[in-house]
């Protein structure tokens, strides 16, 4: 059984993984995180003890570049003296690369998003665990070598439900909420002027914006007629497995991520794809004259998350 882990944070929602996981495995955990697009503010948020370390490197792909090298460098430094230790992120090239140059084992990674082809190529054939929702299977691409190819683990859900099927949704809706998409990822080449051509249609737009400040996107949702997010964004399904109705843009991302839209929609949940901004408009004003909250609760009981799987992972006797 493992008892240390070594946990890297890229994003908020990596960090609500990281709580979900140290809240259910009895073990010494250490955790960093990287400052930027409110990672470090989540960490915060959900009273978690982490260091900071490292920063966002911006849409640059040398910005990305030298960031990433730099920050490995930093976590080298950090991690030398976690021998012993597993290791786990969701996404976290940095992190995967210092935990296998160091020697720790296992490395437990999670994805749910296929399109980041760079990141998927960069710390797949370096895991020995990569846990997936099962709508991905046959869309990861990573060529590995004959003697490192990781088990694949499947889990039929998506990483969201692990924090949302305990919230009771006080649901008073006041305003259209839009996640703006996050632009500079490495898969996205596109300005997505539609979501801002809402607020010229509509009165009551609220925008959350992707790289300023911090949001209890939650709180956001409770107050909101309906969600307006790209295509397999962690706020949309944060959205639809709440019940609150969710219009997912598809247009400007990989046509990969439709299998999350497909998968949520055929699980009876209340997301809606968008290809045009005709489309997400007539749907909008939709859930703005006919407001209603759907009652997801069985369908969440039904779904897993990936720390089901992971935690099973810590616990396997040696």
């Amino acid at each position: 059984m493992i008892d240390r882990l070594w946990i890297d944070c890229t994003d908020p929602a990596s960090v609500r993984l990281a709580k979900a996981l140290i809240d259910r495995a009895d073990i010494e955990v250490k955790v960093t995180v990287r400052e930027g697009a409110g990672t470090e503010k989540m960490a915060k948020f959900l009273g978690l003890n982490f260091d900071i370390i490292g920063k966002h490197g911006g849409k640059d792909p040398y910005g990305k570049l030298i960031a990433s090298i730099q920050r490995m460098k930093e976590l080298a430094e950090y991690a030398k003296k976690l021998k012993g230790y597993a290791f786990y992120t969701h996404s976290s090239v940095e992190g995967t690369r210092v935990a296998y140059g160091l020697g720790l084992r296992p490395i437990i990674t999670s994805d749910d998003t296929p399109w980041s082809i760079y990141v998927a190529n960069l710390i797949i054939p370096l895991c020995g665990y990569h846990i997936v929702p099962i709508w991905t299977k046959g869309l990861w691409s990573v060529k590995h070598s004959k003697n490192n190819h990781p088990t694949l683990v499947l889990y039929d859900g998506v990483k969201e439900v692990e924090w949302t099927k305990a919230i009771e949704l006080n649901w008073k809706p006041r305003y259209i909420l839009v996640r703006e998409p996050e632009v500079e990822a490495s898969y996205l080449n596109y300005e997505f002027k539609e979501f801002h051509l809402l607020a010229k249609d509509f009165d009551n737009v609220s925008y959350a914006k992707r790289y300023e400040g911090f949001y209890d996107m939650i709180k956001l949702i409770a107050n909101s007629y309906c969600v307006v997010t790209l295509c397999g964004s962690t706020v949309g399904k944060e959205a639809c497995l709440l019940g609150v109705p969710t219009v997912m843009y598809t247009k400007g991302i990989s046509s990969m991520a439709l299998s999350v839209l497909n998968y949520l929609k055929d699980k009876g949940l209340p997301v809606y794809g968008a290809s045009s901004y005709e489309e997400l408009k007539s749907l909008v004003n939709r859930f703005i004259q006919e407001p209603v909250i759907w009652d997801t609760k069985d369908m969440l009981k039904r779904m897993e998350s990936p720390i089901d799987y992971i935690d099973q992972i810590l616990r396997q006797k040696d």
